[in-house]
């Protein structure tokens, strides 16, 4: 480590420079992966309501829509029991495809820290370079 008074061979900064470039760079990629990490697991948790949005709908499907249907066919012709439920069920699936919508759009992919984080060390490095 030199003193104020001693000169550094131009090939011992360079060799620094690199190493602290080197350190940087690594650093910002531990960050992105952090961040990005974050991200994935909202987008998991989304996907998981829109997964359960479409289970819903199919058992729904399957289970009630006979009930109901054979329920309303005692009180008017079957068709319009069958139109009917149809109808209540495709409303149910959308409010929840909706709010699992909802849920994507509020995930932003871009990580914010880390491209901060690189304008202040590219402001840095072009600093010590002048």
């Amino acid at each position: 480590m030199p003193n104020g008074n001693e000169l550094r061979e131009p090939g011992a900064i360079v060799q620094d420079m690199l190493r602290d470039l080197r350190d940087i760079v690594q650093g910002e990629i531990r960050l992105a992966k952090a961040e990005m990490g974050e991200k994935a697991q909202k987008a998991g948790k989304a996907g998981g309501f829109m997964g359960g949005a479409a289970l819903c709908g199919l058992l729904a499907a399957a289970c009630l829509t006979t009930m109901c249907v054979a329920a309303l066919a005692t009180a008017m012709p079957l068709w319009l029991a069958a139109l009917l439920m149809g109808l209540f069920l495709t409303c149910g699936g959308a409010a929840l495809y909706h709010g699992g919508r909802l849920k994507l759009r509020g995930i932003d992919g871009v990580p914010h820290q880390t491209v901060e984080s690189i304008r202040e060390n590219l402001q840095w490095a072009r600093h010590r370079m002048t």
